[in-house]
């Protein structure tokens, strides 16, 4: 992915230095996503812009309950560890650029969300973010949180690395976001308490689909602004996207599948929903809840 020389968001809360030590604080539900699929990739990008409203409350939705790990240690290569955020922060500027472009045209107002940086744990508006939690979005700061030594963790036990891979990463977070901002997460927390058993999950699974959509719309964009991709990002992606669906998790982890206990969605559920928004750059897309 082309990224080097471009310019860094300056809206990052950088904690590497001083992680390592949270307050009390909450632990949240774990859940989070990426979705790639190749066959509708590679007619790349043609589409309208448009602004969705579906929804999900006030708690934050953490990226992968199956990695573990991290600590608040220093990493074994600091230089290797400071171009890596060095990367997200482009990233993160990048989401800044395309969703404010995106609201601009639906009329609206973007609101920025705050990227955290942290090694370990740290103090965040929904309790103390801790690194086995993998990246989250927490909806009562309006900030998103990453502990680098997670994309380890993706590449190391489910061999799904990639620079493209890891900034899809922070546009599913960023997601959330736009949920958030569009009363999306609201909508669903609210109904998640009418309903129980599986119906909650369904309710989930559909939260992190869109968010997965979102993240695709994000990335057709960018894609035409930046023409950032390079040969073999989308594959990265691909890899990732299957390695982390609920079922693929499930049989890694337990040797069997559920599908009544998916929070996230299968893992062909993800790339047909990220498919979705990378193919038209349209949030109305996105209903998931549809």
């Amino acid at each position: 992915m082309k990224w080097r020389d471009r310019e860094q968001s300056r809206n990052v809360d950088d904690r590497r230095s001083r992680s390592g030590r949270g307050g009390r604080g909450i632990r949240m539900p774990s859940i989070g996503t990426l979705m790639f699929i190749f066959p509708l990739i590679k007619p790349l990008l043609k589409s309208k812009v448009g602004l969705a409203v579906v929804g999900l409350g006030a708690a934050a939705y953490f990226f992968m309950p199956a990695l573990t790990g991290g600590g608040g240690s220093k990493p074994a290569n600091q230089k290797a560890d400071d171009t890596q955020a060095a990367f997200i922060k482009t990233v993160h500027r990048d989401a800044e650029i395309v969703w404010n472009d995106i609201f601009r045209q639906a009329g609206a107002k973007y609101e920025e969300p705050e990227l955290v940086l942290y090694r370990g744990r740290t103090r965040s508006g929904c309790g103390t973010a801790q690194s086995a939690m993998g990246p989250f979005y927490c909806p009562s700061d309006h900030k998103v949180y990453i502990d680098l030594a997670f994309f380890n963790e993706m590449k190391q036990k489910f061999g799904a690395s990639g620079d493209f891979a890891e900034a899809y990463v922070l546009a599913h977070e960023i997601g959330h976001h736009i949920q958030n901002l569009e009363g999306t997460l609201d909508k669903v927390e609210y109904a998640k308490q009418r309903v129980r058993g599986g119906k909650v999950n369904q309710l989930q699974v559909k939260t992190e689909l869109q968010a997965d959509c979102y993240a695709g719309v994000w990335a057709n964009h960018a894609q035409k602004k930046f023409h950032m991709l390079e040969k073999g990002d989308l594959e990265e992606a691909l890899r990732a996207a299957f390695a982390i669906g609920d079922d693929n998790i499930q049989k890694k982890s337990q040797g069997f599948v559920v599908p009544h206990s998916f929070t996230h969605g299968s893992s062909k559920q993800r790339v047909e929903w990220f498919a979705r928004g990378l193919k038209s750059g349209s949030l109305r897309d996105c209903q998931t809840f549809n």
